[in-house]
């Protein structure tokens, strides 16, 4: 089973190649010297999951060149956080200033760019494997976002108590906010509706331009 939008092989899909090109470049470059390493491993725990993933699916499923970028992106945000700690990135005073608060919101825009970034993807991939009407698949996207935020506040959870409960308040970087977690899922979902906006409108404009 293949995405309709990329048939190309791994070989040929130059494309691809620049995006990994790119990816590991920059990836590289933020693995040297992290802000600690311990953290910076458990931060890259999914990102090599996910990749892992992709990789062992790729003959399976291909998905179009648009989602392998929006996923490189998203990973790509997610490495500044596991450099820098997402309480300290080059982006927080700017931050600070523009929402007027001592708080670093780099974590907060980094759960807004899940929704934003990782909804299409899934969208894609709901067109393929599910028989699904065009509605439902933007609702049911929206959906499975807010529950992988939701899954991935447990995650954070059971890593910072079982697994490195010396660096727990780091990984977790709720900075004393009691509602971190519901706003990082809040934010997360607010993403992917607008994803999905940009979706259909996108869909909509097509489909009038061939009329």
């Amino acid at each position: 089973m293949q995405s309709q939008a990329n048939k190309k092989p791994f070989q040929t899909n130059w494309i691809l190649h620049m995006i990994l090109v790119v990816w590991l470049g920059v990836w590289g470059w933020l693995a040297i010297a992290p802000h600690s390493r311990g953290d910076w491993v458990l931060e890259n725990l999914l990102t090599w999951a996910a990749l892992l993933g992709l990789i062992a699916t790729y003959r399976v499923f291909t998905f179009s060149n648009l989602t392998y970028g929006l996923l490189a992106s998203f990973l790509l945000l997610h490495s500044v956080g596991a450099h820098f700690s997402y309480n300290g990135t080059w982006f927080d005073p700017w931050l600070r200033h523009i929402f007027g608060s001592e708080r670093d919101h780099f974590d907060r825009l980094v759960h807004l760019s899940f929704g934003l970034l990782c909804a299409y993807p899934i969208y894609e991939g709901l067109r393929v494997w599910t028989t699904l009407g065009r509605r439902w698949i933007y609702v049911m996207t929206c959906v499975i976002v807010l529950a992988m935020g939701a899954f991935y506040e447990l995650i954070e959870m059971w890593v910072a108590m079982i697994v490195a409960p010396e660096i727990g308040t780091l990984f977790v970087g709720a900075q004393g906010d009691p509602w971190d977690a519901q706003h990082d899922m809040e934010l997360a979902l607010y993403g992917a509706v607008i994803a999905m906006c940009v979706t259909a409108f996108g869909k909509r404009r097509r489909v009038e331009d061939n009329l």
